[in-house]
């Protein structure tokens, strides 16, 4: 059941890769995730779902098949809990679930995204990385590993999008804060408003 569930969802994985990396490199495959209710928002959903059933029901089945749940959990659930606090950090920036769905592109600036264009990509892949490893699972780990990399991949499909709705403002940010983590603002080596910090 376990070789499965990795099937499914590593299949579901590589399909999103594969859309996400024509969306970021051919503006005819753009938005993607789509910002309309269609067959493809639909697509995209039904992906995301055959990605997370797995990851989730391998969690649950397929406990210590890499190791003993032990200490090194400990670690894992330290990374989970700070993973899913910046989840819930930036999802409090957006206006509505439209947001959350990918039916509206805005451009927020202020909690987490003060210092990642992009914290949902780093809340959603710590997440579940210290999920699979407080699991102690290998089949968990490998499909987190390969939904985080499809994670990492999005932003190169969804700025060109926001570049393009909000030319100037999203300019300006981008040339204030990295893509993922900016190291400088979080060590507060520049002020959270500096315009001039290197991303």
């Amino acid at each position: 059941m376990s070789t499965s569930l990795l099937t499914i969802g590593a299949v579901a994985a590589a399909v999103q890769f594969v859309l996400t990396g024509l969306a970021a490199v051919n503006p005819s495959y753009q938005p993607w995730p789509p910002d309309e209710i269609s067959g493809r928002f639909g697509l995209y959903w039904l992906l995301v779902m055959a990605m997370a059933g797995p990851f989730f029901a391998l969690l649950a089945t397929t406990m210590g098949s890499l190791y003993a749940v032990g200490p090194v959990s400990i670690a894992g659930a330290i990374v989970f809990l700070a993973g899913a606090t910046v989840n819930v950090l930036a999802a409090d920036e957006f206006d509505g679930p439209e947001e959350i769905l990918g039916l509206e592109w805005q451009v927020h600036t202020d909690g987490p995204f003060s210092f990642s264009r992009n914290p949902e990509v780093v809340g959603h892949g710590s997440a579940l990385i210290g999920l699979a490893v407080t699991s102690g699972s290998w089949q968990a780990l490998l499909l987190g590993t390969l939904v985080v990399s499809w994670f990492a991949l999005r932003p190169h499909a969804e700025e060109p999008v926001l570049a393009e709705k909000h030319t100037d403002e999203y300019a300006r940010y981008r040339a204030r804060v990295a893509r993922y983590l900016d190291m400088d603002r979080i060590l507060r080596r520049c002020p959270p408003t500096s315009p001039d910090c290197p991303n």
